[in-house]
């Protein structure tokens, strides 16, 4: 195999798949990246953990065709030190590579391209043409309040619903849950219900990110998604994910929302969230605790740390309701203020034990529960 590929081009694609290559792996093959080519002039650079699965085209000079395996991150880190122009990478009949542009030249060892797993694939599932940028702003606003623990596969995937015209993601680590959903028009996805793991949400989003930076002036345009077998399709241009979705089901979220409340504050969000932050630094390690003392026209923030000292900042508001003095933790309240883009912000409590509820003014499309703590 032998190829001509610019460093530009070939770093872009090795960016989009190396990320996925299984570093830990028991499967020497899963570090690697699958190069391939039929000589058609373009390459198919893949890599997966048999969770996610990436494969990407990039443009080349292709003098003869086949496939090798080599090590992802190592190709990665060479391809970056190389100067600007064209690059060379040529096959030797033991499957070891040599990478040169100009003067500097690598040779890696590498693996036959016939040993890397086969990756899943749509068939004929008929991808469903999705708005990007309403994607993005629907993992922006959840991704969050996703569980970490992997040992708990319902509540470290993201569910994400179609219903016609209406898109939904939710998400809860069992403290807290974040809903958002966005109606959109000409979308052709409906009756689509599926729990998306961690990090195919990870995954999702940096294709997302990439295409907002390269695609800022003239918009995103949409992604192809859809569900084949137990895998999810997302593709855009040459790009092509598929993720393994989680087999658990996913919390009553509607059963976690207040359906009513007895206060109200409405708060400016940039206000709140830097009082929080301050607050923050005296706060437990453990629990990250503040206390709200909420009252008609003032809201008292305050810390207290046996160990370390006390803070208190305080800010007006308007409420409507009798005052109310409740805990939470700081953090999952300064995540939920720094995804959402509004100038003010509604709080919802009803008694000190009871769910306190974020919203954004004269806005459905976001919701953000937090269970309060004792303080």
């Amino acid at each position: 195999m032998e190829f001509v590929v610019t460093k530009r081009e070939f770093m872009k694609a090795l960016g989009r798949v190396q990320s996925v290559a299984d570093k830990k792996s028991a499967m020497p093959v899963l570090t690697n990246v699958l190069i391939a080519s039929d000589g058609s002039g373009a390459l198919r650079l893949a890599a997966t953990d048999l969770l996610i699965a990436i494969s990407s085209t990039c443009p080349a000079e292709v003098r003869k065709g086949g496939s090798v395996a080599l090590p992802a991150r190592s190709l990665f880190d060479m391809v970056k030190t190389l100067p600007e122009g064209d690059v060379s990478v040529s096959i030797a009949p033991n499957f070891s590579a040599r990478v040169s542009s100009g003067r500097r030249k690598f040779d890696l060892v590498g693996m036959p391209g016939e040993d890397f797993p086969t990756l899943p694939s749509a068939g004929k599932t008929e991808l469903r043409q999705i708005p990007a940028e309403a994607l993005i702003d629907l993992i922006h606003f959840t991704s969050f309040s996703m569980s970490q623990d992997d040992t708990r596969p319902h509540l470290s995937g993201a569910l994400f619903e179609a219903d016609g015209a209406v898109l939904r993601m939710v998400t809860t680590d069992g403290h807290r849950l974040s809903k958002a959903q966005k109606q959109v028009e000409h979308s052709d996805a409906s009756n689509l219900s599926i729990l998306v793991p961690l990090k195919g949400v990870t995954e999702l989003r940096r294709l997302l990110d990439e295409i907002r930076a390269e695609k800022k002036a003239e918009g995103m345009g949409t992604v192809g998604l859809g569900r084949s077998g137990s895998n999810l399709f997302v593709q855009r241009e040459g790009t092509i994910i598929a993720v393994k979705l989680v087999d658990a089901t996913f919390p009553q979220y509607s059963q976690v929302i207040p359906g009513s409340f007895e206060r109200k504050a409405r708060v400016s969000r940039a206000e709140l969230l830097d009082a929080l932050r301050a607050m923050s630094v005296v706060a437990s390690d453990r629990t990250s605790g503040v206390k709200l003392q909420f009252s008609k026209s003032k809201l008292i923030i305050s810390s207290e740390n046996p160990d370390l000292g006390a803070g208190q900042d305080e800010m007006s508001i308007e409420l409507d309701g009798t005052d109310l003095t409740v805990g939470f933790n700081s953090k999952y309240l300064i995540d939920v203020l720094s995804a959402l883009p509004s100038e003010d912000v509604s709080i919802e409590l009803s008694g000190e034990l009871d769910p306190g509820v974020i919203r954004m003014p004269e806005v459905e499309d976001f919701v953000g529960v937090i269970m309060p703590m004792r303080i």
